[in-house]
């Protein structure tokens, strides 16, 4: 038995291609299940119902769509270095769209009509979670991935896990389970679906209609993140919130430390400047009111001021109208009594005769003995003569 080494093995197996007159300028028909190009290098695969091929294409200057059905020519190339295969295509034709993405289309369009797809029904995400509820293969790097991300933003973030087969004839069946799981599960505030990228038969489980139906009726937020950012999915329609990678979910469901506390501060500054404007358009209100108040309290003493001091003049005027009056009426008084006043009618030359201390009258005989008094003096006399007249 001959032994080979590796590059041995690889060159014969290129001879055998290279000298393959068959596998010359040929045409190659199939569905697209993956295209992308990259410095003007297109990279996609053909398949049909039963195998795949690897197709390489430089100088590309169009793109295609995953699922259109295409015509490639060119050759069929080894390369030993990393003893893989390809089809180096010189021109595609497109010629149309694949069984798969025909299905993916025809229940995009149904789902569309019946509506569950509708922004109205998406639920947001919680303000601050603390716990999400992961849908994935546990030994996939997608799951590391998750972890890595949102344990790096947020170590108090709690992960659980639900261990699903995300490609194969279980898929469905299983990412249905821990979606139901999660949904009936308290401590979950999320759900993310999530799995890498793939050719569109890898993501056809997540184009089911059973599983979009379970999407749309969860009660709580469902996130997909399946497949690259180029890949769509029906869940990505149907679920509340569509993430381009699994990293990309992760961080969509955290809140990094520095964030959160930038956001605590930025909260505290809001409260505290909200707090000082109140105070200051409390004190503000108050000095206005009380500035109110001794306004008026000033305006109301002024105004009892002036009608007090009124008041005050009009009693001023009134006792002195009074005083004025009685004072004439006094001195009306003492007028008359200075003209009454015996002594000053004595004094004009009159006396005041009196017998017995009476005043005498036509009765008066002559003898009788009488008091006269004038002015200044009293005098004692007798009647020597009586005349009536």
């Amino acid at each position: 038995m001959k032994t080979f080494t590796v590059s041995q093995i690889n060159r014969i197996i290129k001879d055998l291609i290279d000298n393959e007159v068959i596998l010359e300028d040929i045409i190659v028909s199939g569905e697209l299940s993956s295209f992308s190009i990259t410095r003007g290098i297109a990279y996609f695969t053909l398949k049909d119902n039963e195998t795949m091929l690897a197709c390489i294409q430089f100088g590309a200057k169009s793109s295609f769509n995953i699922g259109d059905m295409v015509q490639c020519r060119g050759n069929i190339k080894y390369y030993s270095k990393t003893g893989k295969l390809s089809f180096n295509v010189l021109t595609i034709e497109l010629c149309g769209q694949g069984e798969l993405y025909k299905k993916f289309i025809e229940l995009k369009e149904k789902l569309t009509l019946e509506g569950l797809f509708d922004e109205t029904h998406k639920q947001s995400l919680p303000r601050f979670i603390n716990s999400i509820g992961v849908v994935t293969s546990k030994t996939g790097a997608v799951l590391q991935d998750i972890k890595n991300v949102s344990l790096r933003r947020n170590p108090n973030l709690d992960i659980y896990v639900y261990d699903a087969q995300v490609q194969g004839n279980l898929a469905v069946e299983q990412v249905i389970e821990g979606i139901n799981y999660f949904d009936n599960y308290s401590d979950v505030d999320v759900i993310v679906v999530a799995r890498g990228g793939g050719s569109i038969e890898d993501l056809m489980p997540f184009n089911d209609e059973k599983l979009a139906r379970v999407a749309y009726n969860c009660n709580k937020p469902i996130i997909s993140a399946v497949g690259h950012e180029t890949d769509f999915s029906i869940l990505d329609f149907v679920a509340d919130l569509r993430a381009p990678t699994p990293s990309a979910a992760a961080e969509l469901v955290t809140y990094e430390n520095r964030d959160l506390i930038r956001r605590v501060k930025d909260i505290f500054n809001t409260i505290e400047t909200n707090v000082l404007n109140r105070v200051q358009n409390y004190n503000e209100r108050t000095n206005l009111v009380i500035s109110e108040i001794e306004r008026e309290i000033s305006d109301v003493v002024n105004n009892q001021t002036l009608y007090i001091n009124s008041l005050l003049n009009r009693y001023d005027k009134l006792i002195e109208n009074k005083i004025d009056n009685t004072k004439y009426r006094v001195d009306i008084l003492l007028n008359t009594l200075d003209r009454l006043n015996p002594a000053k009618i004595l004094s004009s030359g009159y006396s005041y005769v009196t017998k017995d201390e009476k005043p005498i009258d036509s009765n008066i005989n002559v003898g009788d003995t009488i008091d006269i008094r004038a002015n200044l003096v009293k005098l004692k006399a007798q009647v020597n003569s009586k005349e009536i007249l």
